[in-house]
């Protein structure tokens, strides 16, 4: 059997998506040993990355053709030539692991079966991501597209149904496979590594609050951050530590360039797995707001590192950290803060937190997923 997979996230390794593809391929790979996987990618991924894969994974690389435009690029790219890469390749499943399995009536006809994960329907949902004209295309071709796949993927219950609503698919035809997270969180990192990653940033160990994640409006960052100036009153030396960056220039991402020069708040940038681990597993608490999530993978990363979340209170983080985050409305994020400042009651979290990290696991899910693609 050979299996085609448009890996183009594998090029942003650390993004949702991109550790989805990372690690369900190569586990795998792993497990279906006789199967051959071919990861089609529009350039080159790091040399250590692509060693992570087994023998039986190929990684090929098709570049985009030179349009001015870079959305024209990826969209001809994701529709012209993955599609005619796959028939060349004489591809038995094309496994695309975001929405951009082919538009045309015509593909489905030339008798390969297609596999789509969706991770969330926020695009679909949500206008302020579709921004002018070429935007509200492509989100409307790839939303009608799903449908034509003969599996849907997906990572959580709440978007199962999100799924069933916005394009029209037979829950029948839609598969919950959850997520799990990369090695590095599930390991204790080395003491000298973390002293020099908490010493950077000035930091000492479970003394500070920590986010990580997005940073366009949804993830409601805004409003952690003007409840924290509250906190920090009356808590003194106690900072937020907001990981990451803004991945686009767009208006979703306006309020990340607010964030300066306010109170006790330390912007990292950009971090390697690695350093994140670190900071996960030397905070007082992970703290996310967000709004709306497909699964929200840094619930998964806090719990591998024995983290005590706070989470916001929507019903994909209750189906995703079940009991083992303290859930909090807007209005009560000060008094979450202040219940994770006492020693008894941050252990009994982080103890949920760890006992959560149990349940997810990769080689089970690699499983399931092996048995459905071969079952099609």
């Amino acid at each position: 059997m050979k299996i085609g997979v448009n890996a183009r996230l594998l090029t942003k390794p650390f993004t949702g998506i991109g550790q989805y593809t990372r690690n369900l391929v190569a586990e795998l790979a792993r497990k279906d040993a006789e199967t051959q996987y071919v990861l089609v990618v529009p350039h080159e991924i790091p040399h250590q990355l692509e060693a992570e894969f087994p023998k039986n994974v190929e990684i090929k690389v098709l570049k985009e053709k030179k349009f001015p435009s870079a959305g024209l690029r990826k969209t001809w790219w994701e529709q012209i030539q993955v599609p005619e890469f796959f028939v060349q390749q004489k591809v038995d499943v094309a496994f695309f692991t975001y929405p951009s399995n082919p538009w045309t009536n015509d593909w489905y006809k030339k008798g390969l079966k297609t596999v789509v994960t969706v991770h969330d329907c926020i695009p679909w949902m949500n206008k302020n991501y579709r921004k002018g004209i070429l935007s509200k295309m492509y989100h409307s071709q790839t939303r009608k597209a799903v449908k034509k796949a003969d599996l849907v993927l997906t990572v959580s219950g709440s978007s199962k149904e999100d799924i069933e609503k916005v394009c029209e698919v037979n829950e029948k035809k839609i598969e919950v496979v959850y997520n799990d997270v990369s090695p590095v969180y599930k390991e204790e990192p080395h003491k000298t590594f973390v002293s020099e990653v908490l010493g950077r940033y000035s930091l000492k160990s479970g003394k500070y609050f920590l986010y990580v994640g997005g940073y366009d409006e949804r993830k409601n960052v805004n409003h952690l951050v003007q409840e924290f100036l509250k906190f920090e009153k009356e808590h003194r030396g106690v900072p937020l530590v907001l990981a990451g960056g803004k991945l686009f220039k767009n208006k979703l991402y306006k309020s990340f360039d607010k964030l300066e020069n306010l109170g006790n708040i330390v912007k990292t940038g950009f971090l390697s797995e690695e350093e994140l681990a670190c900071l996960y597993r030397n905070s007082l608490a992970f703290v996310n707001l967000s709004k709306h999530e497909g699964f929200n993978l840094t619930i998964l990363e806090a719990a591998n590192s024995g983290t005590a979340m706070i989470l916001s209170d929507i019903p994909v983080h209750r189906e995703v950290a079940e009991n083992s985050a303290l859930f909090t409305k807007n209005s009560e994020v000060i008094e979450s803060l202040e219940e994770m400042i006492n020693e008894k009651k941050r252990s009994e979290w982080q103890k949920k937190s760890a006992a959560l990290a149990k349940k997810y696991s990769w080689k089970k899910y690699a499983q399931i997923v092996k048995d459905m693609l071969h079952s099609l």
